[in-house]
């Protein structure tokens, strides 16, 4: 019994360190990642286009999707793993915010919500896209460092992506 106990009680901070790839930790602020509508055009279904986001193997990441300056959409994307954004059409800007040791408690600041917890604990910085316009496309961000890659990521902060 007295095992077990400890067991579970190592266990719970590990616990508490990390969600699941495709999570909305901050679903009470920004909502649910809801799926685009595509609607027939000549023939064709159009109206959507995906944003594919593959997280580098030695680090977490939460993707925030914004538009019009507000945060469309986000995600946790566990280190090695891929998760897809389905949007309308049109122009969105692409925040990463990286980290180690997830924490459910973490308050965040946001002009958004202000109600927002979750956050990293270790090793937290922000990075972001420039704006990208999508049209029936798929943009994939594959986030690990490459000689001569194409992707330039600009430093950002918590307060600009929220």
């Amino acid at each position: 019994m007295i095992r077990f106990l400890i067991f579970s009680l190592c266990l719970i901070p590990f616990l508490s360190y990390s969600q699941y790839t495709g999570s909305t930790p901050w679903e009470n602020c920004f909502g649910i990642n809801a799926s685009c509508k595509t609607y027939p055009q000549d023939g064709y279904l159009v109206g959507c286009s995906t944003i594919k986001v593959i997280a580098s193997k030695s680090s977490a990441v939460v993707a925030i999707v914004k538009r019009y300056g507000k945060v469309l959409k986000h995600a946790y994307i566990s280190s090695g793993r891929t998760y897809s954004f389905d949007v309308s059409d049109g122009t969105y800007q692409l925040f990463f915010y990286w980290g180690k040791k997830w924490n459910g408690n973490k308050k965040i600041n946001s002009d958004e919500c202000s109600r927002v917890y979750g956050g990293f604990m270790e090793n937290e910085s922000v990075s972001k896209d420039s704006p990208i316009t999508l049209d029936g496309q798929i943009m994939t961000y594959t986030l690990t460092q490459v000689t001569y890659g194409n992707f330039k990521p600009k430093s950002s902060s918590l307060k600009e992506a929220l």
